[in-house]
């Protein structure tokens, strides 16, 4: 190998000074060490080394500009670059991250008020009403059982100063039978209809009140025999525990104690586990045109694998709700208060059927656009439903 030392006809060149980095050298040979690079000049001025990251001749240190270790967003050539989703609608059309949940429940509101907050709003508020109609005979019946019962047992000087008098628990157990049992029946309805609502949102789409009521009444009856079903389901888990406990208790009590500690806790955990692979059926029977149980088991395959997101999804959004009826709710407390204090029944039923309908249109309102949501996103991951959305959204768009 030929050095500097070693070539007499070749005089020693001076190491070129440093600047911060190595000069661009081009395409071709790299220089050897030592010597400068074939073509440089030391007399002529050079451009200042660009630093890392930077491509040669472009500018280099300054903010808002590729640095070391950076990719440009630009750049769709780097490995894993994806370009930004579809978002016609409320909603990327992708799988959703959990703020986008969120901010997709909001903007359905926002993109479609006559739908979401007008509509819902009137069911909610037809139930209501009916169920506080349907519950003054059951306050009267409830009144007079636990006049009864008080009358048998004698009074209490220290059990009313609590205030729990045979009209408050006649109220509060004839609201919680009727008002309660009518709104458990419309909010599948509501949330239907916000299932409806969102679908077409997510596409860019706004439905208007009648086509929104017109096909949520012809998925009605599901909706609501979705929601008996239910029901019936947790009645009689609860009524098989009941007679387990009580079977074994006949037998031995200390058994009874353990198996009611065992029973119910396995109950519990039934109960969240069908409640959660059941969770995305009303929004497929609301969106869904296909029959009650091939609905059925198909959302019910749609969660598997996705048990632990949609639980936690749904109890955060339950614990988030919770804190906002909390604070909504002061209002008709004090409310309460004073007809309780005034020993007015009618002001009792009317303050429940308030608390009703703030606790019913925030549920339906936010809970049911993140569930509407959840069944889309659900969707996306396991069917690529983004795909159909993206064709339904440029059809729409080209009308």
């Amino acid at each position: 190998m030929t050095t500097p030392e070693s070539a007499p006809d070749q005089p020693a060149q001076p190491t070129p000074p440093q600047t911060g980095g190595s000069q661009p050298t081009g395409w071709g040979e790299p220089p050897r060490y030592g010597q400068y690079a074939p073509g440089y000049d030391p007399s002529t001025p050079q451009a200042p080394a660009p630093q890392y990251g930077t491509p040669p001749g472009g500018p280099g240190g300054q903010y808002g500009q590729s640095q070391y270790g950076q990719y440009s967003p630009h750049s769709p050539q780097v490995p894993g670059y994806q370009p930004p989703a579809d978002k016609p609608g409320i909603v990327p059309l992708r799988p959703l991250s959990l703020g986008e949940l969120y901010d997709g429940a909001f903007s359905a509101v926002r993109h479609n008020p006559g739908v979401t907050l007008g509509l819902t709003t009137i069911v909610v508020v037809v139930a209501v009403a009916l169920g506080t109609l349907l519950s003054i005979p059951l306050t009267t019946w409830f009144t007079d059982l636990f006049g009864g019962l008080f009358a048998q047992l004698g009074s209490d000087p220290a059990f009313e100063d609590l205030g729990f008098t045979q009209d408050l628990l006649g109220v509060t157990y004839g609201s919680l039978l009727g008002t309660g049992l009518l709104l458990a029946l419309a909010t599948p309805l509501a949330m239907g209809i916000m299932a409806i609502s969102v679908s077409d949102s997510v596409i860019g789409r706004k439905i208007s009140v009648s086509d929104a009521w017109s096909r949520a009444s012809k998925r009605a009856w599901y909706l609501i025999g979705f929601s008996l079903l239910s029901t019936l389901v947790v009645l009689m888990a609860y009524a098989v525990a009941i007679g387990i406990v009580a079977g074994l208790a006949l037998v031995d009590p200390t058994l009874g104690v353990l198996s009611a500690i065992l029973v119910f806790a396995a109950l519990v955990v039934g109960i969240v586990w069908a409640f959660t692979r059941v969770l995305l059926v009303p929004p497929a029977l609301a969106v869904e045109g296909g029959e009650f149980w091939a609905t059925v088991q198909r959302a019910w395959k749609l969660t598997r694998g996705t048990f632990w997101r949609l639980l936690g999804i749904y109890l955060l959004t339950s614990l988030i709700l919770g804190i906002i009826g909390q604070v909504v709710s002061v209002p008709v407390s004090l409310l309460m208060s004073l007809f309780m204090v005034m020993q007015s029944g009618v002001g009792l039923t009317v303050s429940f059927g308030i608390t009703y309908i703030i606790t019913g249109g925030i549920s339906v309102l936010f809970l049911g656009g993140v569930i509407a949501l959840l069944y889309i996103d659900t969707r996306m991951r396991r069917e690529g439903l983004d795909v159909q959305l993206q064709a339904a959204a440029s059809a729409a768009a080209d009308k």
